[in-house]
C-alpha cells in the first residue's frame, strides 16, 4: 500500500515549492552538512522529505512541518520561525496529521 497523495508540488501563500523525497536522511540537507527529516529551501523552493519507505503518517508530519515553516517564512510570523520553538512546531505538525488521519480525511490507498 502506497502514501496518498503525496505531493510533488505545494503551493504555500502562492508559492509554489517543488517536493522531493530522500531515501537518506543526509541527502535532505541541500548542503549534506546533516541528517534531516525534512528540509525548506526557501531559495530554490524546493522542500526535501526523508522517505525511504517510513509510514504516511510520519511524512505527511514532517509535509506539514515544513509548509508551516514556509507559512511563517511567508507571513513574517516570528513564532513559528524562532528555533526555540522547533519543537512545538513539530507537535503542531503531529496533531495536524493526527486529525486528518483519525477523521478519515487522508487514508491509505491501493
Amino acid at each position: 500500500m502506497g502514501i496518498v497523495n503525496k505531493p510533488t508540488e505545494i503551493n504555500i501563500l502562492g508559492i509554489q515549492y517543488r517536493v522531493e523525497y530522500m531515501d537518506k536522511p543526509s541527502d535532505v540537507d541541500i548542503y549534506k552538512r546533516e541528517s534531516l527529516w525534512g528540509q525548506i529551501d526557501y531559495w530554490t523552493r524546493t522542500i526535501r522529505i526523508y522517505d525511504n519507505g517510513r509510514q504516511q503518517e510520519d511524512i505527511w508530519q514532517t509535509v506539514l512541518h515544513e509548509v508551516l515553516h514556509g507559512i511563517a517564512e511567508a507571513l513574517k510570523l516570528s513564532v513559528l520561525g524562532n528555533a526555540d520553538y522547533h519543537d512545538e512546531l513539530d507537535l503542531l505538525a503531529l496533531a495536524l496529521v493526527d486529525v486528518l488521519f483519525r477523521n478519515g480525511w487522508m487514508k491509505e490507498g491501493p
